[in-house]
């Protein structure tokens, strides 16, 4: 597959620039607080620019630790990436630019504790519309806003889903929730 197979297979990561648009056509404040999970990106902080113009609140860990907090998990990633996942798990709204483990696990983990709103970018059918330079603003917005009506983390009817990752759709039913439930097994 060429890279723009991939692209519009949906089986990209978002840039910045389409994390932008996808956040303002979806309400986002230019005031919302953004935290970035994750090491730096391809292309360093510049890369960034274009979602740093729409949403200056923009942080990571080493924005919000003092050098020293963070300096006993330096060379260690796993630490890292524990600390980007319990700040993802406290935020108001997660969305990740691209599938994987962590993004799967920390949507389960939403899910089981009452459904805290979660994004699943629409790739494969928004990016299309991202292309589309004379597509006028406001038309593009509402597209992208149809497109994610059923993939904000609310709660979805359970079906037979035959293979369905128990990390990204925990099985609340089947799950110990209070020490009395536990304490009778």
């Amino acid at each position: 597959m060429t890279y723009r197979e991939r692209k519009l297979a949906g089986l990209c990561p978002l840039n910045a620039l389409e994390v932008a648009r996808l956040l303002k056509a979806l309400g986002a404040p230019k005031s919302a607080s953004i935290y970035w999970a994750g090491g730096q990106p391809l292309g360093g902080k510049e890369a960034l620019l274009s979602l740093t113009r729409e949403f200056p609140n923009f942080y990571n860990k080493e924005d919000l630790a003092l050098p020293s907090e963070l300096k006993p998990f330096a060379n260690r990633a796993s630490l890292m990436a524990a600390i980007d996942y319990i700040v993802s798990e406290n935020s108001d709204v997660f969305m990740p630019s691209h599938g994987g483990n962590m993004g799967h696990a920390i949507q389960g983990h939403r899910a089981y504790a009452g459904h805290k709103k979660y994004i699943t970018p629409n790739k494969r059918h928004m990016l299309p519309y991202f292309l589309n330079s004379s597509l006028p603003a406001a038309e593009f917005n509402r597209i992208i806003k149809e497109l994610h009506r059923d993939s904000l983390g609310q709660p979805e009817l359970r079906t037979s889903k035959a293979g369905r990752d128990v990390t990204k759709y925990p099985v609340p039913e089947c799950m110990c929730t209070d020490s009395h439930t536990r304490a009778s097994l």
